[in-house]
């Protein structure tokens, strides 16, 4: 009798355990977003679509990781990266030192310039002298509003008017309420297709590299979303990816 409880015990912990890998391999990681980021991310019909979400899709089938992705303002995707409400962020967000000293970040996965989008009958800026007495409009939280805080220190007669979405900032700019907006390159170029009266200056502010921020204790997701990017980038769908929503 004392044996069939002991073996009945021993049964019940290997269930016990073998329950417990199982929900620690069906993990499903939370992946915060911007959908307001053309080509990058953003809505269609119910659906968050774009450029880094087919990625993210890439990541999934190469890794064996399953995601679920959830969208918020660009400046609420890091306090809720760092306080464990989403576990990454895959909304074209740049690398830098000062964000660096929070998250990691993964290998880089797209190239970018910061840019000025301005009306198209106002003048060209073609250096940084050429930005004087004018509102510029930004999106919170991203370098754009960086680069436009330490504009308005430096140059007399700016001042940088932020905004919780891009099509805040460019209603603003078609109803003359700013004087130009700075955003990425590609989300500029789109932004000049979809809505008249708006052109790009040749002025190009600064390079950056768009990855995956991951908090920094999630060493092991970390490791295997640069082991499953080292796979796509630079193959063939990543190829695809950039055709259909780049070129």
């Amino acid at each position: 009798m004392k044996n069939k409880i002991k073996l009945m015990m021993v049964l019940v912990s290997m269930l016990i355990i073998g329950c417990g890998s199982l929900k620690e391999e069906e993990k499903t990681y939370i992946v915060g977003t911007a959908p307001n980021f053309v080509p990058f991310e953003y809505m269609e019909g119910d659906e968050i679509v774009g450029f880094d979400m087919n990625l993210l899709k890439e990541i999934e089938k190469e890794s064996g990781l399953k995601f679920k992705v959830v969208g918020m303002d660009f400046s609420g995707l890091l306090p809720a990266l760092q306080t464990k409400k989403i576990d990454l962020i895959v909304a074209g967000m740049s690398v830098t030192e000062e964000r660096k000293k929070n998250v990691n970040f993964s290998y880089p996965y797209f190239n970018v310039s910061q840019v000025i989008l301005v009306g198209e009958d106002s003048k060209e800026i073609k250096k940084e002298s050429d930005i004087t007495d004018g509102k510029i409009g930004v999106v919170m939280g991203t370098t754009s509003d960086t680069i436009a805080d330490k504009l308005s220190k430096k140059l007399d007669g700016v001042e940088a008017v932020k905004y919780n979405k891009l099509y805040e900032a460019v209603l603003s700019l078609q109803a003359k309420k700013i004087d130009m907006i700075i955003l990425d390159y590609q989300q500029a170029v789109k932004t000049v297709e979809k809505n008249k009266g708006l052109k790009l200056s040749p002025y190009t502010l600064q390079s950056e590299e768009y990855a995956i921020a991951i908090g920094k204790e999630d060493v092991e997701l970390l490791d295997k979303v640069n082991k499953a990017l080292d796979k796509i980038l630079g193959s063939k769908k990543y190829d695809e990816f950039i055709k259909k929503y780049i070129d």
